[in-house]
């Protein structure tokens, strides 16, 4: 039997050393880098972006526990996003929010409603428009609040603006149920107004919305 050869002290120093960790020489690791472990997401996707609103205000929350350095930065970008508001956007919104509502929204709300009696379908209709119409009103109270009153003044226009291209409504749509609505709703939004101390620009709403001039007097 022919005996190996011990390796010589050169070839000893040639081969490569393992770390002191014991963990195998790098070209040998297999996993990926700590950054990356636990990640399920697909790193062609961003995770971020398939958050809900919900969702991304509790991440807001926790990185601003986490890193209070930046609510300065925070604060300010809310700002901005507040103070910022375009009136013909708004009202497209609105227009949009009313006028999108089909009257097949009438069979789970119309009719005989256990625990309450009948609702008439005018009824139901104005609730299901309310509903729709809530969240630019509470946008109003929110910026009239935080007293960015440039900014309420342009939602308020939107608000009325959107109101005035619905006084008419459509056939198949909630509007059809309750042909006042558009008018009343901006009674109430000219009141509400008065409440919050926001004055709308009368004399442009005036050209805009002529139907609706003894509103604005």
């Amino acid at each position: 039997m022919t005996r190996s050869r011990p390796l010589s002290s050169s070839a000893r120093r040639a081969r490569p050393a393992c770390p002191r960790s014991g963990a195998h020489p790098a070209k040998f690791r297999s996993e990926r880098p700590r950054a990356n472990r636990g990640k399920q997401v697909s790193d062609k996707r961003s995770a971020l972006d398939t958050l809900s609103a919900a969702e991304k205000a509790t991440v807001l929350d926790e990185l601003l526990a986490a890193r209070p350095d930046l609510r300065e930065l925070a604060e300010a970008y809310a700002a901005q996003v507040m103070t910022d508001a375009d009136r013909a956007a708004v009202a497209d919104d609105v227009e949009d929010a009313l006028q999108g509502l089909d009257i097949e929204e009438l069979n789970t709300r119309a009719g005989y409603r256990p625990g309450r009696g009948y609702v008439h379908p005018a009824e139901a209709a104005d609730e299901i428009l309310d509903e729709a119409l809530q969240p630019f009103l509470d946008d109003l109270q929110r910026r009239a609040d935080l007293g960015t009153r440039s900014a309420a003044v342009e939602l308020a226009a939107g608000i009325l603006l959107g109101l005035y291209n619905c006084r008419h409504g459509n056939s198949e749509t909630l509007l059809e149920y309750s042909p006042d609505y558009a008018a009343e709703r901006a009674s109430g939004v000219v009141s509400e107004c008065v409440r919050l101390g926001i004055e709308l620009p009368a004399a442009e709403l005036l050209d805009l919305m002529p139907e609706w001039s003894a509103l604005l007097d």
